[in-house]
């Protein structure tokens, strides 16, 4: 059985980089550095040269500033750290941008004006308030990556199955369930993380997708894995720590490319027989599960070369 003292050594001696290297506050500026940067659109306006990035972090903004929509060669927006509680649609009108950061504001809303934004790579939209996702976000069809973290998402749109480009999907601390079937069509996605939700079952749907590479499902209540796991072949990171999970499939060990298999702070007893066929694996771990010690050591049999946490 876990116990306090169990997850609580799994939550302070086990630290692992699933998603790509995170800073406190990320400004994102791709491509962009022989760009002037300007920080207000007062700055901007006077500017003598093409706008293409203007950075309005943290400036205690309640309302976005009027007079965006005039940078039509914008290519960089940041809004992130104010008190925006809704976005002027205006700022859609910016064709041109391929990064937008909304990140630690209080918006309620993501305007359906979003899908405006034919270029967009990346969308920034973590730590505020939405509730729900626009259908239009399916327009996005250059889109690279989303982050979404810590909202209130209950569900995502169907169309978001139409990213055809997306690699970066992070929608962690939300309070999603599931993952509509139209996922299988994000056939670009690479990294997947979806911790702290009220997922109960592993999505289907994320089985199909030809070129993932990193999973995380850390801190939700999955209690049960499909056997399609085995048709990520390019899968290398599977993280399901502190779940309800009591048995591994044997198709598991059909991933030739994991390397890092994260089954902390589960009841799992047993794994597969056929662990062996884990050529690639580097690293497992099963803090906080109840496994026994004969177990234990055919687990460290089987897999001689690779590091062990129990």
């Amino acid at each position: 059985m876990k116990n306090a003292f169990t997850l609580l050594l799994f939550a302070f001696s086990i630290t692992i980089s699933i998603a790509q290297p995170q800073k406190e506050d990320p400004i994102y500026i791709r491509d962009n550095s022989k760009s002037i940067i300007y920080f207000s659109v007062e700055e901007a306006q006077a500017a003598s040269t093409t706008v293409e990035v203007l950075n309005l972090r943290n400036k205690e903004l309640t309302v976005v500033p009027s007079g965006i929509n005039q940078f039509k060669e914008l290519k960089f927006l940041n809004l992130m750290k104010n008190s925006l509680t809704a976005i002027d649609v205006e700022i859609f009108e910016c064709t041109q941008l391929t990064e937008i950061n909304l990140r630690q504001n209080k918006i309620l809303i993501l305007p359906k004006e979003v899908g405006q934004l034919a270029v967009l790579e990346v969308l920034n939209a973590s730590k505020n308030q939405f509730k729900e996702l626009p259908m239009e976000i399916g327009n996005l069809k250059t889109i690279k990556i989303i982050h979404l973290v810590e909202n209130n998402l209950t569900e995502v749109p169907e169309e978001m199955g139409q990213l055809k480009t997306l690699r970066t999907l992070d929608i962690d601390q939300n309070k999603l369930t599931s993952l509509p079937s139209s996922f299988n069509g994000l056939k670009s996605l690479v990294l997947l993380s979806a911790s702290k939700n009220n997922f109960t079952k592993f999505p289907n749907s994320v089985c199909n997708l030809k070129k993932i590479e990193t999973i995380n499902f850390d801190k939700n209540q999955i209690a049960f894995l499909p056997s399609d796991l085995k048709k990520m072949k390019r899968l290398k990171t599977l993280s399901l720590s502190a779940n309800n999970i009591q048995t591994v499939p044997e198709k598991i060990t059909k991933l030739k490319n994991l390397e890092l298999l994260n089954l902390a702070g589960n009841e799992i007893t047993t794994l597969p027989k056929k662990l062996h066929k884990l050529k690639s694996l580097k690293t497992l771990i099963l803090v906080g599960n109840p496994i026994a010690e004969a177990e234990k050591s055919r687990i460290q049999a089987a897999l001689p070369d690779v590091d062990i946490r129990f």
